[in-house]
């Protein structure tokens, strides 16, 4: 492996000026700085960062935390993360949480000397040893009651949504969850639909309100499974809410290999936006998040240096109208 000693005798500079010249911190001079650049390249020097890191007790990884590796929405996230993070100087490596087995990751994390962790996990985590991670320097977002976090808002998507219902002329609409009972109570979405399906002229039925085992099984399938469970309970239902596109695509191959119309019979809506859902069929109605503003922010905690424990960002919503209503 070449090392900065290497580099430094065929430039003929001290190992301190490869240092500064890697760094981009300290004066080096314009003839030395080109020397070192000319021996780098013909060396094919690469840099070691996880002995830097060993040598600075500082990490340049952002760790992230996730259940559904298929879902698209969280690869969105870490697309733009990972573009953010680069601009950063830092890298960013997905964790993934199998079984809920959470303490076993999180031991990977402290042993890896991760500069932060951010929990897009965000239904299983349980962070009761996050003092020691505090300890070691590793900001937590996402990860405990108190500490900085990036909430979605989806008001404004929700009221929107709600009112492209009731210009549709629906009234009855049923609101496909998919995450567990107990979740279901402080999702944000879920709630605006319980506290204001009846402002919009709807009927709220809490029976129409389904929750599933996502993110245990796959989004598609819960929807599927949610959406044949609504139509063979033969409960009305004019419209459907599902709580990711995921769900909603699910729900759509249901409605049609039970006959059902959509739009002209029932209106669907999704939530995420994902790149693709515009060529569904019909093509999904859906409440958008800004998935690059999620993510920037999400890096932005973890490296600036101006981050207290009470920092929140907030990310707006809105609908994206297309055929499925």
């Amino acid at each position: 492996m070449v090392t900065k000693q290497d580099v430094a005798e065929r430039a003929g500079v001290s190992t301190a000026t490869v240092g500064r010249v890697l760094s981009g911190k300290g004066y080096v001079s314009a003839e030395a700085r080109a020397r070192v650049e000319e021996a780098l390249k013909a060396l094919n020097y690469r840099r070691n960062n996880l002995a830097a890191n060993l040598r600075k007790k500082k990490s340049n990884v952002i760790a992230v935390l996730v259940e559904d590796l298929l879902n698209p929405y969280y690869m969105h996230l870490a697309e733009a993360m990972v573009e953010h993070a680069k601009e950063k100087n830092c890298i960013v490596t997905l964790f993934a949480v199998k079984d809920r087995d959470v303490r076993r990751v999180l031991d990977d994390l402290l042993s890896n000397r991760v500069c932060g962790i951010v929990n897009l996990a965000m239904f299983t985590c349980d962070f009761s040893w996050y003092d020691i991670f505090l300890e070691e320097g590793i900001r937590l977002i996402n990860c405990t009651a108190t500490g900085p976090k990036v909430i979605v808002d989806y008001t404004q998507g929700m009221r929107q949504a709600m009112v492209s219902l009731q210009r549709a002329g629906r009234s009855r609409p049923a609101f496909l969850a998919g995450i567990e009972s107990w979740l279901a109570p402080n999702d944000l979405r879920v709630r605006f639909f319980r506290e204001n399906a009846e402002k919009y002229g709807m009927t709220y039925d809490p029976e129409l309100v389904l929750c599933g085992s996502y993110p245990l099984v796959k989004a598609h399938h819960v929807g599927y499974d949610l959406c044949r469970e609504l139509i063979r309970s033969g409960k009305p239902f004019d419209s459907l809410f599902c709580m990711t596109d995921m769900m909603a695509l699910g729900a759509l191959k249901a409605l049609f290999d039970h006959g059902r119309s959509v739009p002209r019979e029932v209106s669907v809506i999704g939530c995420d936006d994902l790149d693709f859902t515009g060529f569904f069929q019909p093509a999904l109605t859906t409440i958008a998040v800004d998935k690059r503003a999620e993510a920037y922010a999400y890096v932005d905690l973890i490296l600036d240096d101006d981050v207290n424990e009470q920092d929140t960002r907030i990310i707006g919503t809105h609908l994206v109208e297309r055929s499925s209503i």
